[in-house]
């Protein structure tokens, strides 16, 4: 597995994190401020996942979002919209690039939406091809 750490938090983003360690807004802030600032500090997540008392994939999982969405992917909760870059939407030849239900086709992490086929269509009778000619 490659190794997660951190990367190093701009000097604003330091300050808040360790404000959240002297003064933690809730007990998850100061653990996300911990798990960032030790990983910056060149601590492997198992290291800091035996130090802090949690589990390592917790801990990979916070240093990722710090890397992707700064001080408010430590939030919790989903981080804002504005924030999330949106992966590139393919041409599919259709009108809109949105589904039927409005929302684009491709997550923000690049993967495609699939629709789920509606009852009607996942049980629908189909007519079976005749035989093509010549067999």
């Amino acid at each position: 597995m490659t190794p997660t750490f951190a990367r190093q938090p701009l000097p604003e983003e330091r300050k808040i994190l360790e404000e959240w360690i002297k003064n933690p807004p809730s007990r998850d802030h100061y653990l996300r401020a911990r798990i960032v600032l030790l990983s910056a500090d060149g601590l492997s997540a198992p290291d800091i996942a035996r130090r802090i008392g949690r589990h390592e994939s917790r801990v990979r999982m916070w240093i990722r979002q710090f890397n992707r969405f700064g001080i408010e992917g430590l939030q919790g909760g989903k981080p804002s919209e504005a924030k999330v870059e949106k992966a590139p939407i393919h041409s599919t030849g259709s009108a809109s690039p949105e589904s039927e239900t409005g929302d684009p086709p491709y997550r923000s992490n690049g993967r495609q939406r699939h629709r789920r086929a509606s009852e009607a269509e996942r049980w629908a009778i189909r007519p079976i091809p005749e035989r093509a000619e010549g067999e």
